[in-house]
């Protein structure tokens, strides 16, 4: 028994069998209908994926980050991870009591914003915990995003009260230790942490800077 479906198919493809220009639009109307169809199939799946990701932790049944990542072709996967990193990071200032744009600052200049990244010495993640640091802040995978800023940013809010909210010396003992820092009475002599407080404190400039700039401008318009 012939379906609906099939007859159709036939008796359009009789008709343009006669009129091959006809044929060739057709073909393109298809062609457009697919790939809409496919767009809005992939909407749907981001926004739930994303959706996902970002409920609250104490929410049952949230997707790991491996499982949320491949709801992403590549051309949205990065915006994606950007947007939950940002929340992460919001949630994470507040509780903490951080400035969030010091967070960015620091994840900046550890990782370049990587979740994946792996240092030379084993450090891991956007924040770039090492495992015994990791381990001792209650974070069981460095690569999820926001077990991995969490603790970043609660060991971040320990070396600031540790030296008096220093933020140099604060982002030093994050780098090389605190028992480096009280040393040297300062920021360490070692090399990697020498370009490292420097880095952080530009991109912290650069971030407070974009901040202000973008709400003078939302002031402007909401005149």
């Amino acid at each position: 028994m012939i379906s609906p479906m099939n007859l159709y198919n036939e008796i359009v493809d009789g008709i343009f069998s006669r009129f091959p220009a006809g044929q060739a639009m057709y073909d393109q109307m298809q062609q457009r209908r697919t790939a809409s169809a496919a767009g809005a199939s992939r909407a749907v799946a981001e926004n739930a994926a994303l959706g996902t990701l970002l409920k609250p932790k104490n929410e049952t049944g949230a997707a790991s980050f491996g499982e949320i990542l491949e709801y992403f072709t590549n051309d949205g996967k990065d915006e994606a991870i950007r947007k939950a990193i940002e929340s992460e990071i919001e949630a994470a200032a507040t509780r903490h009591g951080i400035d969030p744009n010091l967070i960015r600052a620091v994840i900046r200049a550890e990782s370049n914003y990587r979740h994946d990244a792996v240092s030379s010495a084993g450090a891991m993640g956007l924040m770039q915990l090492m495992p015994n640091t990791a381990a001792s802040l209650g974070v069981t995978n460095p690569f999820d995003i926001g077990q991995n800023i969490e603790g970043g940013t609660s060991y971040l809010r320990r070396m600031l009260d540790m030296f008096d909210n220093d933020t140099d010396l604060a982002v030093a003992a994050y780098n090389a230790g605190s028992g480096a820092v009280r040393r040297h009475n300062g920021i360490p002599p070692y090399e990697e942490t020498q370009r490292h407080v420097p880095k952080v404190r530009q991109f912290l400039e650069e971030y407070t800077v974009q901040q202000y700039q973008k709400a003078a401008e939302d002031s402007r318009f909401n005149l």
